[in-house]
């Protein structure tokens, strides 16, 4: 058994681009292309940040509402963001974390976090929520 031991990977062609050969063999992924490049848990009531990855702050801009700002800006606004909440183990509503339409720009994301049931949907600040982002940084 080996180990290996470095600070940085450089790709030989490309600096930024370095090939993974897939667990099959036969196919290859650019490894860059694979990272997740921000990731935050937002705690309910979104005072603060419970953990992040290339996350410079948090907005709260109201009940249910926010900003995540990032330390590092994305290249283009067509990176892709996966959300999740938690719901503190309440056995009625679904509980939801979404980027508000057209409010995604290089350098932040804002997202509402909703309480949908079946006689209303409404913005709501008691619950957990998660995100992480793909894409190419600036």
């Amino acid at each position: 058994m080996s180990t290996l031991l470095l600070n940085t990977l450089t790709g030989k062609t490309s600096a930024g681009s370095i090939v993974v050969t897939g667990e099959g063999g036969s196919t290859t992924t650019n490894l860059q292309q694979g990272l997740n490049k921000v990731w935050i848990d937002i705690p309910e009531g979104q005072a603060s940040i419970n953990d992040s990855f290339n996350v410079a702050s948090l907005t709260d801009t109201g009940t249910g509402d926010g900003a995540v700002n990032y330390t590092s800006s994305f290249s283009n606004t067509t990176y892709c963001v996966l959300t999740g909440s938690e719901d503190k183990a309440s056995s009625s509503p679904v509980r939801t974390h979404d980027v508000t339409e057209g409010q995604k720009t290089t350098a932040k994301y804002d997202f509402e976090t909703f309480f949908v049931n079946s006689s209303s949907d409404r913005t709501n600040d008691d619950c957990r929520s998660y995100s992480g982002i793909h894409g190419d940084l600036a």
